[in-house]
């Protein structure tokens, strides 16, 4: 029996990767139905501190507030969350996460946290097999944000804090592979199409897999 492949989904909010993880669920069930799939999320509320960590999230209003407990509830959830999807990886099921820790990397590292520290956090986690960080400009995450009439959170509302994040996320590919090993990023361009995007992601699968 094959392991499961875990596979997180990544980005500003905005960027389109939450419609994209959906339609790339629907795609590899549809591919196999014999396949089982874990969808999740991060923070969430498996433990404590991603109760925590989503409660801060919405009630801060100050995107550089609270950054070293922003750190560790993350990391601290993520320790949790690995203890529920790391055993279904091994019976062959495939988990799909929308978040992880590279979006500590990002945002926590744009409010002052050094990416070593987040690192030394997030030891002995499971790395992705495959990550898709879809990227696109602030400006057109926070039109599409718009015009949905999203709810904004503290780390939507400050253009130049979010620069920062996406800078980190393209930085990534760069340096977690020494930092913490991790070789899975690709960088896919959000601002095509949603057909288009959907292509992209499901080529980069089915040429890994």
């Amino acid at each position: 029996m094959r392991n499961g492949s875990f596979i997180v989904f990544e980005g500003i909010n905005g960027s389109g990767k939450t419609v994209q993880m959906h339609r790339f669920i629907s795609r590899l069930y549809d591919s196999d139905k014999s396949r089982t799939l874990f969808v999740t999320r991060e923070p969430n509320e498996f433990g404590d501190f991603g109760k925590m960590a989503r409660e801060m999230l919405r009630t801060d209003k100050d995107p550089y507030a609270n950054k070293l407990r922003a750190v560790e509830y993350f990391a601290e959830n993520r320790r949790e969350h690995n203890k529920i999807f790391s055993p279904l990886l091994d019976k062959g099921i495939d988990v799909l996460c929308d978040r992880y820790y590279h979006s500590t990397f990002a945002f926590q590292h744009a409010q002052g946290i050094l990416n070593e520290e987040i690192a030394a956090r997030n030891k002995n986690v499971k790395m992705p097999d495959l990550t898709y960080f879809i990227d696109v400009s602030v400006e057109e995450a926070d039109k599409r944000l718009r015009l949905r009439d999203s709810q904004r959170r503290k780390f939507d509302l400050n253009i130049d804090f979010l620069n920062k994040v996406r800078e980190n996320y393209l930085k990534l590919p760069g340096i977690l592979p020494s930092l913490i090993g991790d070789k899975s990023i690709v960088v896919i361009d959000g601002h095509l199409s949603l057909e288009e995007v959907a292509e992209k992601i499901w080529d980069v699968y089915s040429e890994k897999f």
